[in-house]
């Protein structure tokens, strides 16, 4: 399978490097030359649980992003993997996508937050678009290097009202074989049905998790080292589920337990958010914690603590 990664941060190495190692044929385009060229030069280290996995620079391609269109876009590509943070995804459709808006290709998003696609579907309508949600944990360990910090699970499918096709035979076949190349790799990967419930669970997961370890400075798991710690997430737990009931968004009854659950499972990692406070760039709480105001809002329910929380995350970088 081919398959083309937008985005060499800590998730697109993980998963492009897994998948190079399993036999994939993966495309990186990197944001810089300077990283694209260290990849070629060094290859990835993966630091697991278990050891160390190096995936060799011949076993890959990195170029820059600035080269895409030369180099011929999308094409020769099964699958496009959008792996960059939701606020550069206008960017990356407008400067970069955009020109191949009529062909027909496949790209699967990883992005936090909601908004995403159907953003991706006005600039992409020969396209068919593809969701990804995620409990991998990872972080960089430089520009060629990440740390798999938590194993999770990763459901894929086809967002209401954003798709293209794929619902026939053809499509369903490239996705079976999607899943089967991610399980090679060592993803626990599965088909969903029911994308939109899980894109709804991951954005309350995140909208309690990530904030509080950015303000906090602390990796997931410390924020249930503390009763105050999780008595604050579980104030944020409940807003968001008020906000979601009120939008009549489905919701699972054990979701407070998945998300104590993927701190456990991620104890060790670095939330993205806090690494964006920590390299001082912006973060995504207006993406995530903004988007369950926003909701609010629209279904006549406040949501005082999500706002706190974002305005606070803005704040450090003010």
């Amino acid at each position: 399978m081919k398959i083309h990664i937008i985005g060499a941060g800590s998730l697109g190495l993980l998963y492009g490097g897994r998948l190079a190692a399993s036999g994939a044929d993966i495309s990186f385009w990197c944001r810089s030359k300077e990283q694209a060229n260290l990849l070629q030069e060094r290859g990835i280290s993966i630091e697991e649980p278990e050891g160390s996995l190096y995936i060799p620079p011949d076993a890959f391609r990195a170029e820059c992003v600035r080269d895409y269109h030369q180099a011929g876009g999308p094409h020769g590509g099964d699958y496009t993997f959008l792996m960059v943070k939701q606020s550069a995804v206008a960017s990356i459709a407008t400067e970069l996508l955009s020109p191949y808006a009529d062909d027909s290709h496949k790209l699967l998003c990883f992005q936090n937050g909601t908004g995403h696609m159907e953003l991706l579907r006005q600039h992409l309508p020969g396209w068919a678009l593809y969701a990804a949600v995620t409990t991998e944990g990872a972080k960089r360990s430089g520009a060629a290097g990440v740390v798999h910090a938590g194993r999770g699970t990763t459901w894929i499918g086809q967002a209401a009202d954003v798709t293209k096709d794929g619902t026939g035979a053809e499509g369903q076949g490239s996705e079976n074989a999607l899943i089967e190349q991610l399980n090679r790799a060592g993803f626990d990967s599965f088909l969903s049905k029911e994308l939109d419930v899980m894109i709804f669970r991951k954005l309350l997961m995140n909208a309690v998790i990530n904030p509080l370890t950015a303000l906090w400075r602390i990796p997931n798991g410390e924020l249930l080292a503390a009763e105050n710690r999780v008595a604050l997430m579980r104030e944020l737990y409940e807003e968001g589920a008020a906000v979601y009931d009120a939008c009549g968004i489905k919701r699972e009854d054990d979701l407070w337990e998945q998300i104590v659950r993927v701190c456990q499972a991620t104890s060790a990692n670095t939330s993205s958010m806090l690494k964006d406070v920590l390299e001082g760039r912006p973060t995504e709480a207006a993406s995530i914690n903004g988007s369950i105001v926003r909701m609010g809002e629209n279904a006549g329910i406040d949501a005082p603590l999500h706002r706190l929380v974002w305005k606070l995350i803005e704040g450090i970088r003010s």
